[in-house]
């Protein structure tokens, strides 16, 4: 451990200049003949699914399909996972949509070929999917990871289908890791490139998108010390041309803007910023305690990280208490996050997060589950000088306690669950106050019996939920029965259904009353397995006042009935 710990240090503090690596290996074939020739494994399946609603806009379509499998064959020790999935919703793109991709692995060697994931740091290249070749080696202490493919299929402008669709240009990208380490300590070097295809997509509007092209350098460590202490860190800059289509020249705004104009080419539209994040961690016996802190600067962003938030900086706090030899279970959080990190923006928006959830094994019947979650949304000024009046100031409060009790024996079982909720929104604001501060009282009281020998079992549930906000009121108060068996030889058929009453009750008056039923049955036999579902769901039309009636005549009138059908083969 010491040793891969000063290969880090020597490794990170020679990042901070130039070098040349040279890394030599070859592959040990050695044992090769004492595995088995040829195995395989997997499962192959296929499913339909139907929709009908009354609702004025459908939600999702009434029919639908998928073909969907996954296989890994082994040769002579040589895994090679193999997965798809084919449905209908690529018909749009004048074909069905789908995805195939293998990873074959040998000891410490993974390819990767067609659709596949890789990770490499959570500000450079995370949460994208590539369709090309890509390779990972980690002999003993040495760590490489490459590939190249598309990270972006074209869409073009449509104005034929009566909907809007998003057009993008056809993106292709590649990315390279070099490190040294193991799972428990390591330090990664990590480069980024994608660029858009300028002429891949048909356009109609030239303004809707423009092509990018982005660069991105990072590094990623993690250091483990005694086995009790973990620190870890990651630390990108990025190099965005929103528009490389723009002949404006670029202005040497700082250092980061002159270091990339080197690596890349840059002109007025190009962004070059950073983002880091860092985290501590304590482990101790009965206790666990992490502190970690992330910053985003306005200007960052990754095209290998498509759902990254930037300017915002995040500091958060996370404890874990096992006590009384497991019995007794306490985590607690805290978290403050703010934006406008240049001061630019008319307003700073702040938040403050805390929690706290207990889990209490009492017996070994009783379990007692307690959650409390506070949050405090606050505007403050930035370039704009806000007062009480103008000022979003919100403070919210859930509490949440779940006891149950379950018992059993050879013939009989017996569970008694409750849950009782309450949250509670206040507006500070002396404007919206009384339109936007309310609460919800919610809570369950649900009994189960089981027939252990005949794989029977019976289920009773009794539901109450009331929200007021100001003087006005909507309750809601009902049960649920349902059933559920195994049946046939070896129980191989497996069937369960409910219906369900609600009655509700409106300070507006006019409230109607809602019905619901589901059923689900199952079929698995060896290699087989059969899947049929189906639930529905009324709610009669319920005007809340003469505004909703006149305008949206269907807003809670609705009738939705959903059903499938789906089978697998596993072998």
């Amino acid at each position: 451990m010491k040793r891969i710990q000063f290969y880090i240090i020597v490794l990170a503090a020679c990042s901070l200049g130039v070098g040349t690596v040279h890394c030599g290996w070859a592959q040990n074939l050695e044992g090769i003949s004492k595995q088995k020739p040829f195995k395989v494994s997997g499962s192959i399946g296929a499913g339909a699914t139907y929709y009908s609603s009354n609702e004025p806009g459908l939600s999702r379509p009434p029919y639908s399909w998928s073909v969907y499998g996954s296989l890994t064959a082994q040769v002579y020790g040589i895994s090679l996972p193999l997965s798809f999935t084919v449905n209908q919703y690529g018909k749009s793109y004048s074909q069905p949509f789908s995805q195939f991709g293998i990873s074959p692995t040998y000891k410490w060697a993974k390819l990767h070929l067609g659709y596949r994931y890789m990770q490499f740091s959570p500000l450079t290249y995370d949460g994208q999917s590539f369709r090309g070749a890509g390779i990972e080696l980690n002999p003993k202490l040495f760590r490489f990871a490459a590939f190249y493919g598309k990270l972006n299929k074209k869409v073009n402008e449509d104005t034929s289908s009566g909907r809007f669709v998003q057009p993008q240009f056809a993106r292709t990208g590649y990315g390279l890791k070099i490190g040294i380490g193991n799972y428990s300590s390591y330090f990664d070097l990590i480069y980024l490139h994608a660029k858009d295809d300028s002429a891949s997509a048909k356009l109609i509007n030239k303004q809707l998108i423009t092509p990018q092209e982005n660069s991105v350098l990072g590094t990623s460590m993690k250091l483990t010390l005694l086995k009790k202490i973990i620190f870890s860190s990651d630390i990108a800059v990025s190099g965005l041309t929103q528009n490389f289509g723009d002949s404006i020249p670029t202005k040497d705004s700082g250092v980061l803007a002159r270091a990339f104009k080197r690596i890349g080419r840059t002109n007025e539209s190009t962004l070059v910023d950073w983002a880091g994040q860092s985290s501590l961690q304590l482990l101790l016996k009965g206790y666990t305690t992490t502190i970690g802190y992330r910053i985003v600067r306005p200007g960052f962003k990754s095209l290998g990280t498509p759902y990254m938030l930037n300017d915002v900086a995040l500091l958060n706090w996370l404890n874990n208490f096992n006590l009384l030899s497991g019995k007794l279970n306490i985590t607690t959080t805290l978290s403050s996050q703010h934006n406008n990190l240049k001061k630019t923006l008319p307003t700073e928006m702040q938040t403050l997060v805390g929690s706290i959830s207990m889990n209490a094994l009492l017996s070994r019947q009783f379990n007692l589950n307690l959650n409390y979650a506070g949050y405090r949304i606050r505007q403050k000024d930035g370039t704009l000088r806000l007062t009480d009046s103008t000022r979003l100031h919100q403070v919210i409060h859930q509490v949440n306690l779940t006891p149950s009790f379950i018992t059993s024996n050879t013939y009989h079982s017996h569970s008694v669950s409750a849950n009782a909720g309450y949250m509670l929104l206040d507006d500070k604001n002396p404007l919206s106050t009384r339109s936007s501060s309310s609460n919800n009282s919610s809570g369950s009281l649900s009994y189960t019996h089981g027939w252990v020998k005949k794989s029977v079992g019976l289920s009773l549930t009794g539901l109450y939920n009331q929200y007021r906000q100001d003087t006005n009121y909507y309750r809601t108060l009902g049960a649920t029965i349902g059933g559920n068996a195994a049946l046939l030889k070896e129980k191989a058929l497996s069937v369960q259904g409910a219906v369900g009453y609600l009655l509700n009750q409106s300070s507006y008056g006019n409230s109607r009353n809602n019905l619901t039923f589901s059923f689900n049955a199952g079929y698995h036999r060896q290699h087989h397995s059969l899947t049929l579902y189906a639930n529905y769901v009324y709610t009669p039309f319920n005007p809340i006042n003469n505004i909703i009636y006149k305008q949206v005549a269907q807003a809670v009138a609705t009738k939705n009935l959903a059903g499938g059908i789906s089978y697998t083969y596993s072998f």
